[in-house]
């Protein structure tokens, strides 16, 4: 470790002190013993485990290349092929030693940046511009970083002037700027965001570097495993309920100041009236204790200051955008995000009587701790029971962009629409696969069902979407899913000392996120890797961009297993001829076939990671994109022929909640224009 500290000192930096503390090592020594015993994925810690590990750190703490020299990487390779050795051991001093070093180029890239920024920067220039980092070698010089870094901040401002130029022409009443104008203002604006993200990367703390450092190792056995610092995990729980305890309002940083974007309808600040959008908070008290000055401070810590138990008191000391300061007391509540939860609609054809539910769902979410706790199988049950009075002789699912979430409450929900059978296999560690499934003979849902799903739709969306498919239950419409085929789950790191009969201590450890399993289809198939393919499909813009499980580093592999014994669905209509007429319909779709120009455009671009510097040329190529976009939207076909309406317990809510009324008001505006609800409308009415 002398060489690097030497090396760093030679580049210019000073040579840091030890700084690992004794809970740090103990963080590192739990999460070694956890993921090499119970991980699903064991590796063995070698030479290319270590290989990996380095360049997973390299990835996690210089993605784009322009932060690090050549130099520094040619000596921290010294230690490329130790990594394994530190893990077992649980050595922090690469770690201790590394961190000095990146965020001292940190600190000097933002200087160089504001350098850049000072000055203008000729836009008219031809150069080519490389956005892919792993088409680039790490600068050898501090004048080829400099290079660098100019070249992406002419791609930001050119970026940034074209959407302030098509703003201006969209709205001619507005004042008219000349182009030299707006260059500057698209200037402004690249350099205060730099500001920023400078800023926020000056204020990390070691904890959030020693995360990193752990998970770029961690990373090596799969993608969805991680190390979570107790303030990461509080986060996830809270975007996993869809429910925290604070006051309901939605932070940003605005030049050192915290930001009030806007109040949660319903919340703790939205029934105290006092706060509101554009105010800045100043300081922050608990009850009577004195105010702590919340300037400057990272966003993470003041929502920290700012969040608290139901029933407690904050009280804010706020900037009005009058100018006036103020001291407001806020008592806090549950604050429930309710985007996050099941809702939906009843469409009806205005001219026949055909009569569909619509339910929409982004996550599959639970309580994890509240046993009693609102989970999405709840709700979704709630919707169809709410569905089936009204009447509705089909119902669309809507699992688009819902990453997944809880297992149980998919298997809950296939069973739903099944009586009795497997749902899922799972494979745990060093055991045989266990089937999964539904033991309640009652079905839910008897009508023909259409599942909605794209690239985004992930993990537990594709337990669900893949037993439907395999049971022949419904029919599937959209693009090929996500292809996250794993099941993972928190251990405290704590329970983990505990079982080793290590002395913790009493400050919080944090958890781990490990995969601990692997699941298959019930037909012995895996949607890892491969996702789930659609009966029909249903293009959309992003299709053929290479966004699933197989982009990742360190995806585990896709394999089959036996199937599970299951009888499929028998209907008067056969799903493979019902999918091939459907394809058929959409495949000489006007709209439908501007989506694939589109798609095929956004793929091109995907592969071409060279720009240019001159403006002209840039607006050109982002003009043909525009124009596609503009063709698309031409080619939709708003729901004229259908009536959306709310079911009966909605509109007996809606009569004392104006909130709730609001929120289905705007979700039932975004339905109206949506091709895709259209199509699965059309496979219903043909499923009788």
């Amino acid at each position: 470790m002398l060489l690097i500290v030497s090396c760093f000192a030679a580049c210019g930096m000073m040579a840091y002190k030890t700084t690992v503390t004794e809970k740090d090592k103990l963080v590192a020594n739990l999460v070694h013993k956890l993921v090499s015993t119970t991980h699903y994925n064991q590796l063995e810690l070698n030479n290319e485990f270590s290989k990996n590990a380095f360049q997973s750190l390299m990835n996690y703490t210089d993605p784009n290349k322009r932060f690090l020299l050549q130099a520094d990487v040619d000596e921290l390779k010294k230690h490329e092929l130790k990594l394994d050795d530190y893990f077992i051991n649980s050595d922090l001093s690469l770690f201790d030693n590394f961190y000095p070093l990146i965020a001292e180029r940190e600190k000097e890239a933002g200087e160089l940046v504001l350098e850049l920024l000072s000055k203008k920067i000729e836009l008219k220039l031809v150069e080519d511009i490389q956005i892919n980092a792993d088409s680039l070698n790490y600068c050898a010089t501090k004048k080829e970083l400099k290079e660098r870094w100019k070249q992406n901040l002419m791609f930001m401002i050119n970026d940034r002037l074209f959407q302030l130029e098509k703003k201006q022409l969209a709205d001619s009443s507005a004042e008219q700027k000349s182009l030299e104008e707006l260059e500057q203002e698209a200037r402004e604006h690249v350099k205060k965001k730099h500001t920023e993200w400078f800023k926020r990367l000056s204020q990390l703390e070691k904890a959030d570097r020693l995360a990193s450092y752990l998970n770029s190792i961690i990373a090596v056995y799969g993608p969805h495993s991680g190390y979570y610092p107790p303030k990461d995990k509080e986060d996830f729980d809270i975007g996993f309920s869809g429910k925290l305890e604070g006051i309901g309002a939605t932070l940003s940083m605005k030049e050192g100041y915290i930001n009030v974007e806007k109040i949660v309808p319903g919340s703790a600040s939205w029934k105290a009236g006092d706060l509101e959008a554009g105010d800045l908070i100043l300081e922050v008290a608990q009850g009577d204790e004195p105010p702590v000055d919340v300037y400057d401070m990272r966003l993470d810590k003041a929502v920290r200051l700012i969040r608290g138990p139901k029933g407690t008191e904050v009280r804010l000391t706020i900037k009005k955008v009058s100018g006036d300061v103020e001291v407001i007391s806020i008592i806090r509540d549950v604050v429930i995000i309710e985007e996050t939860y099941a809702k939906s609609v009843v469409i009806k054809d205005t001219s026949s009587a055909n009569v569909y539910g619509y339910i929409n769902l982004a996550s599959f979410y639970a309580d994890f701790n509240n046993r009693n706790g609102r989970t999405c199988s709840k709700d979704v049950l709630k919707e169809l029971n709410a569905l089936k009075n009204e009447g509705v002789q089909g119902v669309i699912l809507d699992l688009r962009n819902n990453g997944g979430g809880s297992l149980s409450d998919a298997i809950k929900m296939a069973g739903y629409f099944i009586e009795v059978g497997p749902v899922v296999q799972v494979d745990g560690v060093n055991e045989a696969p266990k089937v999964h499934g539904d033991i309640n003979p009652m079905v839910q849902f008897e009508h023909p069902l259409v599942v909605l799903v794209n690239q985004y739709s992930a993990s537990a969306s594709e337990i669900f979407a893949a037993a439907i498919q395999d049971y022949k239950r419904g029919v599937i419409m959209g693009t090929n899913t996500f292809g996250k085929g794993t099941v993972q789950r928190f251990y405290s790191l704590e329970a983990v000392a505990d079982a080793y009969r290590i002395e913790a201590g009493t400050e919080p450890l944090g958890e781990v996120k490990e995969t601990i399993a692997k699941f298959f289809r019930i037909d012995g198939g895996a949607t890892q890797l491969r996702g789930v393919l659609p009966d029909v499909i249903l293009p959309d813009n992003y299709m053929l961009l290479d966004l699933g499980e197989s982009s990742y580093d360190f995806a585990m592999r896709w394999k089959e297993i036996p199937a599970a014994d299951y009888d499929t669905f028998v209907y008067q209509y056969q799903i493979p001829e019902l999918a091939k007429e459907l394809q058929s319909k959409v495949d000489t779709s006007v709209y439908f076939n501007q989506v694939k120009k589109a798609a095929k455009f956004l793929k091109e671009g995907s592969d071409n990671t060279l720009y240019t510097s001159d403006y002209e040329s840039f607006k050109q190529n982002k003009n043909r994109r525009d124009s596609l976009k503009k063709a698309i939207e031409q080619g939709k076909v708003v729901l004229k022929d259908w009536s959306i309406d709310f079911h009966s317990k909605d509109k007996a809510t809606f009569a004392t909640d104006s909130i709730s009324k609001q929120r289905m008001e705007a979700f039932q505006t975004t339905i109206t224009g949506d091709m895709y609800i259209r199509e699965a409308l059309n496979a219903l009415m043909k499923m009788k």
